[in-house]
């Protein structure tokens, strides 16, 4: 793989990372944003590309909006909380206004901005991966070509293979008992004092673990090889780790937290953790974070 396929792809993913906060959380304020976002950091950078000062401001300017974000006790960015909207409803009630939560937010009495914490929190996560994308970029373009050096492909391909093949089998599996008509299917709820009432934290591993597995996956090799192809291992090691983490998150979420009693239902829910089970979840993990240690080719 040259430079010539890994430069238009980091340019793709630079421009379409600022947009999955809006796809996950869709709403006309969340697009909007995104777009903007899109439309005034990552395109410049992506037209002025071949300056050098481009893609380091377009990253620190990135970096900058994900702290904000990420951040909104300090930078006042979201809606305001359940907290404060509720003194101010008591401060409204005691002057003699109607304790109307919509109208107090319509009113210039308590000015919010139409951000939930959710999504600030998903786009302080796009602004960091987009700035990670632009710092990639000039690094391609304006490093010294290095020495690309055969290395040994087969055995990572055979484990990312393996890999996709087993997140792919409970995939399979699910598709066809719906296929297969009528099913009944169970459902539990998990309690957010696992998660230190955590809101924020809670939603982001609940939206890791809604990830389909096989695309995580694909996509990750995907990166990974694109990376290592044009001698970045030490990126393409990092792409690798983080292909494991949705898979984590989507076994933390189903199988652990209901059994260590922070699942909430009326029903009693048999456990999914076996031996079989422990080992079949983490074998692809196993096997992602062995192939990402690519090793050259001897000469």
């Amino acid at each position: 793989m040259s430079s010539r396929i890994a430069l238009p792809g980091l340019c793709a993913l630079a421009l379409l990372v600022p947009l999955v906060p809006a796809a996950v959380l869709p709403g006309a304020a969340n697009a909007a944003t995104c777009v903007a976002v899109t439309a005034f950091l990552v395109v410049p950078v992506v037209v002025l590309r071949r300056r050098r000062w481009a893609p380091r401001l377009g990253a620190a300017l990135l970096a900058l909006l994900a702290v904000a974000a990420a951040t909104p006790s300090l930078t006042g960015l979201g809606a305001p909380s359940p907290e404060e909207l509720q003194v101010a409803l008591t401060l409204q009630h005691a002057r003699g206004g109607p304790a109307d939560s919509a109208a107090l937010l319509s009113s210039e009495a308590l000015s919010g901005l139409p951000w939930s914490g959710e999504f600030l929190l998903l786009l302080a996560l796009a602004c960091l991966a987009g700035a990670g994308l632009l710092l990639a970029l000039h690094r391609l373009l304006h490093h010294q070509a290095r020495e690309l050096l055969p290395l040994r492909w087969r055995w990572p391909l055979a484990m990312w293979s393996a890999a996709l093949v087993l997140v792919s089998v409970p995939y399979a599996m699910l598709v066809g008992i719906l296929a297969s008509g009528p099913s009944e299917m169970g459902m539990s709820f998990i309690d957010g004092v696992c998660f230190g009432n955590s809101g924020e934290l809670m939603f982001a591993t609940a939206v890791l673990a809604l990830l389909p597995d096989p695309i995580v996956v694909a996509v990750g090799f995907g990166l990974w090889a694109l990376l290592a192809g044009t001698g970045h291992r030490p990126a393409a090691r990092v792409a690798g780790w983080l292909t494991v983490v949705p898979l984590v998150a989507g076994d933390l979420m189903v199988s652990w937290l209901p059994v260590l009693g922070c699942g909430l239902s009326s029903d009693e829910v048999t456990s999914p953790v076996t031996s079989a089970w422990v080992l079949y979840v983490l074998l692809p993990i196993v096997l992602i974070l062995l192939a990402v240690r690519l090793r050259r080719a001897p000469r």
